[in-house]
This record gives C-alpha cells, structure tokens and sequence, in this order.
C-alpha cells in the first residue's frame, strides 16, 4: 500500500496544477479525485473531468509502493496548510490515506480503489512537434478572450490552433484565431525551426484546454504538441495535458479580413485606452458598450450610445487627413485588444460603416483585431 515522503512545495504544486482539471461539478465522485500512484522514485499525480486530463511527476523518498484516489480539494487544502517542510503520504485500510503532522497530529482523508479512475492516454510518439513556451502563451494571450461563450456556435467555442511551413526558409509558423462572430483575432509568429510535413496541423482547442494550455507554456521553455483525431497532446519535461479537440469546420477566417483598406488612421495606444475606459464607467450594460466614433482631420469624438445613467463625450488627437466620417462600435472590444497590444501607435482601418474595423500595431507584428461595427441606429 502507497506511503511516500515528499517535499511539501513538490507537492502543493502538483496539487495545485491538477486541481482545475478536476470536474467539480459532476456527481461523478471518482473524477473529483486526484489518482496518486509510485513509479521510479516519483510520485504520479493525475486528474481529469473527461474532457481534459492531467498529469505531472514528482521526485519523492517510496517506503511503499502504491496507488490510491482521493479528493483533490480536500488533500489539496490539507497539504497547504501543514507546517511540515516534507508531507508523508500512507494509505490505510479501505482506501484511506492518512497525513501524520509529526507526533501531535494527523489527518485522514476516504479514497477509493483507484482501479476504475479513466485510464490516461499513451502520448503519441509520431508527428511531435515542439514550439517555445512563450510563443504559445503570447498567441494564447492575445486570442482566448474573443472566443465565443454561445453554444450554438460550436466551432468558435475554441481556438483555432495551425502550424505550417513559413514563407521563410527554415521556419515554421505558428498561428491561433479566435472569433465570437462580432470580433476576431488573429496572432501568429514565426519560429527557427524547419517544419517537415507538407500538411498543416490544424486543430480547434476548446477554451479551458487553452487556459491549461497556457499555464503550462507560463512556466515551460518548450511544449511539445501532438494530435490525433479526437485529442491534443501536450507535453514538458514532468508535465503532460490531454485535451479533447472540438470537431467541426472553423470559418475561413481569411474570408473575412478585408485585403483593401481604404479609411485610415493612427493614435497614441494608452491615450485611446485611457478615454475608452473612462466613457465605459457611465454606460449601464456591462458586455454591450456602445460608442460612437466621429473621425475628422486630425481630430477623433467618442461619445455613449447608451445615455440612461449618464453621458460622456472626449475628444482626442488622431493622425487623419481624409473626409469626416461617423461609426459605432462596441467599446469592451476595443479594450480587450489594446490592452494586450504593445504598440505606441495603433493603425485602425475599415472601409464603409458596414466593414470590419481592423486594428494593427507596428510593435505587434503578426497580430490582426478584427471588430464588427454596430449600427449607429442604435444611437
């Protein structure tokens, strides 16, 4: 039966890790657990809500051999609250485990027979291709939060994840879309590595997947990446994720960007922020802020739709020496994409009142926003 030793913030982490995967919602009592099992002086720790599966290592001392499943939360919350530097681990009769707190106290926790926790998926060892951590978490950064939450759309509930050869020889690139059907965006970077296959990886990642997804390339110099038809495969050196691909067709985004601009301007980032955060605090809606936008040389108004609580009106200093036109757009999504551009000035382009606005920056490269205007009867 299961007894280790092993050092407490060895374990708080992988604890920690596996503990958003579980499923706290399932009347399912068995994937509220964590599966602990030894193996070659570690520690295996996984979890899973059957959509998304968990696991990472940890070096530990073995007394016994074991395995056991026990509940995440509990053990989780334990294990962080003890003052012990190394946390001893021993399974008892019936599929207990117990934590002894040197000789004054302990704990014990009901597990169960880990014989019926689903089985983790063998990571396929052809077509692995590795990507750096920071790319994957940039590209993630910049599209998780236009991904739809409308069930209806099944396609858009993720992120359309592709690697393919780049234009340039001896790189490949990686790129990641993401639309909710008002806004769309679009990040991609090229890599110093050669990509072999004639064939572009392409799957969509559903938005939890992705959120996991990216905390492992937080902390991660290189994520290995593998699909199959049903599953991304991700891997780091202790760490491994499983995700369930959401099947469908996502749209031809390339269908959408316009390929002429013909209404252009440019603005200082922070300023444009600043002002659009400011009018936001006045209008009533939380997710519907619309603004209008009168554009004239050199000069731009953002003013509220919605005047039910209050109005706000600012004029700003824009690089424009075309005809005056009006738009309106919703607010929320133009902050959602400055906030993570990294360009002093911002280029926004459209074509008529009907057209996508596109959003680029010169520091941005390889990052397009892509937002639907609304319709100034809205006003």
């Amino acid at each position: 039966m299961l007894k280790v030793n092993a050092e407490k913030e060895k374990l708080v982490s992988a604890l920690s890790k596996a503990l958003p995967i579980v499923d706290k919602k399932t009347i399912m009592t068995l994937i509220n657990n964590v599966l602990l099992y030894t193996k070659d002086d570690h520690l295996i720790v996984e979890a899973t809500d059957l959509e998304i599966s968990f696991r990472t290592i940890i070096p530990v001392k073995i007394e016994e051999e074991g395995s056991i499943t026990v509940n995440a939360r509990k053990l989780y919350e334990i294990v962080k609250e003890l003052p012990e530097s190394v946390i001893t681990l021993e399974e008892l009769e019936n599929h207990w485990i117990r934590i002894p707190v040197g000789q004054k106290a302990e704990y014990t926790i009901a597990g169960l027979a880990p014989d019926e926790f689903p089985k983790f998926r063998n990571f396929p060892q052809d077509k692995i291709l590795s990507v750096p951590g920071n790319v994957i978490k940039e590209l993630i950064d910049r599209t998780i939060f236009s991904v739809s939450y409308d069930d209806s759309t099944y396609a858009l509930s993720g992120i359309l994840t592709e690697i393919e050869k780049s234009p340039e020889p001896e790189k490949t690139t990686v790129r990641m879309v993401s639309s909710d059907g008002h806004r769309l965006n679009l990040a991609q970077k090229d890599i110093h590595q050669s990509f072999e296959s004639d064939e572009k990886f392409s799957v969509i990642v559903m938005r939890k997947g992705a959120n996991e997804l990216r905390k492992l390339a937080d902390i991660s110099d290189e994520i290995f990446l593998s699909a199959d038809e049903k599953f991304l495969y991700v891997k780091t050196d202790t760490d491994q994720l499983i995700i369930r691909l959401i099947e469908g067709t996502f749209p031809d985004y390339t269908a959408i960007i316009p390929k002429e601009r013909i209404r252009t301007f440019l603005f200082e980032r922070k300023e444009i922020l600043s002002a659009l955060k400011r009018i936001s605090i006045v209008i009533q809606d939380p997710t519907f802020k619309g603004i209008k936008i009168s554009i004239s040389p050199n000069m731009m108004k953002m003013e509220t739709l919605d005047k039910k609580i209050g109005q706000a009106e600012e004029k700003l200093k824009i690089s424009y020496a075309g005809e005056p036109f009006d738009m309106a757009l919703n607010a929320k999504y133009m902050i959602d994409v400055l906030q993570i551009m990294k360009s002093n000035l911002i280029e926004m382009s459209f074509n008529d009142e009907d057209s996508p606005i596109l959003i680029t920056g010169e520091d941005d490269k390889g990052f397009i926003a892509l937002i639907m205007p609304m319709s100034l009867e809205d006003e």
